[in-house]
């Protein structure tokens, strides 16, 4: 697992707001209209397959590496493994994925 800051860049994001699991975004995505927002994006954490799929099953825990992410306020951490979706995670000053979001495009 790591994690990179990288100059901010914007992206247009739909959240789900303290999701349990990636299978509650899912649902929630696929059943509601969730209005598209604008975000800056400032780090992207990089995790190995299996990394995603541990903290994809319970994203309500807190974690250290979103802890370091805490103050941005509406900024962004990019999530990225392989042959997983992109999720975007703003933690809005809490140590765990207080809203978790997917890419206009995803």
């Amino acid at each position: 697992m790591t994690a990179t800051i990288c100059r901010p860049y914007a992206a247009t994001v739909r959240f789900s707001r303290k999701p349990a699991n990636l299978r509650s975004i899912l649902r929630e995505h696929s059943g509601y209209h969730i209005e598209e927002e604008r975000v800056s994006v400032n780090a992207i954490k990089t995790m190995t397959a299996a990394e995603y799929d541990a903290y994809v099953c319970d994203m309500s825990r807190a974690q250290d590496w979103i802890a370091s992410f805490k103050g941005l306020g509406d900024r962004c951490v990019v999530i990225r493994a392989p042959a997983r979706l992109t999720l975007y995670i703003r933690p809005d000053g809490y140590d765990y994925a207080r809203y978790v979001g997917l890419a206009d495009a995803d």
